[in-house]
């Protein structure tokens, strides 16, 4: 069975899972509950992952993740495209359809859990691998692409 489909087919249960940690409340949990619900849903990542997405949470959203954002990642999580949407998505703070280097810092912290070839990447290099209609701005779009460059 393709493992994409699988976490598809897995909502409901994840819903359950995450709405059961003991930190749950109005869509939400603390990023304390993390580890367990990785454990718990059998998202199966590396100690120093886990640690980079608690920090990445804790740092740049209060500490708490959705249950929409997390749900839309464990269903991308095998699909390189839409986990590169996903991450540019969730890059985007301030919702205006443009990464920041604030935004970008943020992601690239994020990703180079997974892949190191990401740690010292620069805002300017970013820019300039990123922004492929030279309008020097990157657009969720371009990031989105970018992303889905560096971790292939």
């Amino acid at each position: 069975m393709d493992t994409e489909i699988d976490y598809r087919d897995r909502i409901d249960e994840l819903k359950t899972v995450f709405m059961k940690m003991p930190t749950y409340k109005d869509g939400y949990i603390s990023t304390k509950d993390f580890t367990v619900l990785c454990k718990e849903t059998k998202y199966e990542r590396t100690e120093k992952q886990v640690q980079g997405y608690a920090a990445y949470w804790d740092k740049y959203h209060g500490g708490k993740m959705s249950m929409e954002n997390c749900l839309a990642v464990y269903c991308s999580v095998y699909k390189t495209s839409e986990l590169a949407r996903q991450y540019a998505i969730l890059a985007d703070f301030d919702k205006n359809g443009f990464i920041s280097s604030e935004e970008f810092l943020a992601i690239a912290s994020l990703m180079s859990s997974h892949d190191t070839r990401l740690e010292g990447k620069s805002f300017a290099q970013f820019v300039q691998e990123a922004d492929t209609n030279r309008d020097g701005k990157v657009s969720i779009d371009e990031c989105a692409a970018w992303i889905e460059k560096q971790i292939n």
